[in-house]
Order: C-alpha cells, then structure tokens, then sequence
C-alpha cells in the first residue's frame, strides 16, 4: 500500500474573516445573578476583613489596631473593585451558534473564546441552579469525548432559549452518529436465522 503523505500550509489570509460575527449577548436578568453571588462573596470578604475589629487585641499595641485598618480598608476597595469588574464582564460575554459548531466569548482583562463543534459533541445538560432559578435563567452545558466536565458552559440563558439550543444542536449530531435504517425493496430476500436450544 503507497500512501503520499501531505501537509501543505495554508495561507491565512486567504481563511474566512470572523469579524462579522454576531454574538448574542447573555439575558440581562443575568446581571442580577452576578450582582447577587458577588455581593454574598463581598459580604465574606469584609465579615473577614472586619476581624481585627471584633478580636480581642492589646490595648499598648498600636501597630497591631492600625493593621486591622488597613485590612478592612484593602477588603473594601478589593470588594469594590471585584463587584465593577464581575458587573462589566456580564457585557463580554457572548455565545453564537453556527451551522456546525457553537462559539462562546467571555472575559474582561483576559478575554477567551472556546469553540465546540457539534461533531464532538456527546451529550448537552441544562443546569437550573437555585441562584439561576431565582431569576428564571439556567445554564447549558456541552460535553465532548472524554470530558467529565462540561467543556463550554453558557450561563444566563431563558428555558426556552436554551432548549432550542439543546434541541438543535441534538438535531446536527445525530445524523452524523446513528446508521440510516435500510427499508427492504421489492425483489430482496429476507433471510431468518432461528436459535436451537
């Protein structure tokens, strides 16, 4: 057997442009739920950073009760910063669905872009989580051969939304994985083994 092996490069330029491509933003209720989970981490941070405030610290040490100011001075303007970042980042995130695989942007400092397409797709998940649940969102989750986790996980979708997803992305993988199902013709023969105890 003479096989010719090859690897030719490819132009870039001459590669289809994805500038033009339209992302869908996420639903807008899902900037609560990010409000809401970072505020519960915030409310953490400055419970701890408040502790100097509430130990019990030797009065003759002043270093030590002007170190308690800076912490809760750093955890406030942490939290602060945590909360416009989480809030911009909402605006950043972004999915699209092609005719062969599904596109997911996120982040605001370090921005990413994770592609699946539908092909390694093995199974599709929709997670309602009680946060979610609360402001009628859930996410979608796309597992891929050899994953045991979701490799792209869309957060802040509507029900509905996310179901047409589910449905049409089952609906690309499918033909691609099940043999078609033959129907006998006329003029074929029809062979029957039978099993002997």
């Amino acid at each position: 057997m003479n096989t010719t092996f090859s690897n030719q490069q490819i132009n870039t330029t001459t590669l289809p442009n994805t500038d033009g491509l339209l992302f869908q933003p996420l639903h807008i209720k899902y900037k609560g739920v990010v409000v809401l989970s970072t505020s519960i981490a915030i409310l953490f941070l400055l419970i701890l950073g408040a502790s100097g405030f509430y130990l019990p610290l030797p009065e003759e040490n002043a270093l030590l009760f002007e170190y308690r100011n800076v912490v809760l001075g750093g955890s406030l303007v942490f939290s602060a910063l945590l909360l416009v970042l989480n809030i911009a980042g909402v605006r950043k995130k972004g999915y699209a669905v092609r005719e062969h695989d599904i596109i997911y942007k996120t982040g605001l400092l370090n921005q990413k872009q994770i592609t699946i397409p539908f092909n390694r797709v093995q199974h599709v998940e929709i997670y309602e989580g009680a946060l979610l649940r609360l402001f009628g969102l859930c996410r979608i989750e796309f597992f891929t051969a050899g994953g045991s986790f979701g490799d792209l996980k869309i957060p802040g979708l509507p029900l509905e939304e996310a179901n047409k997803i589910k449905t049409y992305v089952i609906e690309q993988v499918i033909p691609q994985t099940v043999n078609p199902v033959v129907e006998p013709t006329e003029g074929d023969t029809l062979t029957v083994l039978n099993s002997q105890d």
